[in-house]
């Protein structure tokens, strides 16, 4: 009987926590980049996503989940990716209508390699 009752306490427990619990999600599209070759139209895709309880962000990519920080202002949201290289990738997203850019300051082979992506996230 105790451990019925546990495992019935334990449940709601879970119950009561998932209903706490929410997300954020931003789809970006992109379709102007500026680089070091000048500006050209591209197509690029970013997915980002935000747990309102753990306030953990991630960025969505073809290659898995890599984990963001963030920052949310009164005007925009920007999420900021540090990676091994010792580079920096941030994008901001307007609070108003969802403009976005995305910056990539990338080390290619020693070699700086920059670029901004400007296009929407909704």
């Amino acid at each position: 009987m105790k451990r019925i009752l546990i495992l019935v306490l334990f449940l709601l427990a879970c119950l009561a926590s998932t209903a706490r619990a929410g997300s954020l999600h931003w789809k970006c599209s992109y379709s102007l980049v500026a680089s070091l070759d000048g500006l050209q139209k591209e197509q690029f895709q970013l997915e980002f996503a935000l747990d309102t309880s753990t306030r953990r962000a991630v960025l969505i990519g073809n290659a898995g989940l890599a984990d963001v920080d963030f920052y949310n202002g009164d005007q925009g949201v920007t999420f900021q990716e540090r990676l091994p290289t010792g580079a920096i990738q941030t994008t901001t997203i307007t609070h108003k209508d969802g403009s976005s850019v995305h910056s990539r300051h990338s080390i290619v082979l020693g070699q700086l390699a920059p670029t901004q992506y400007y296009g929407k996230c909704n």
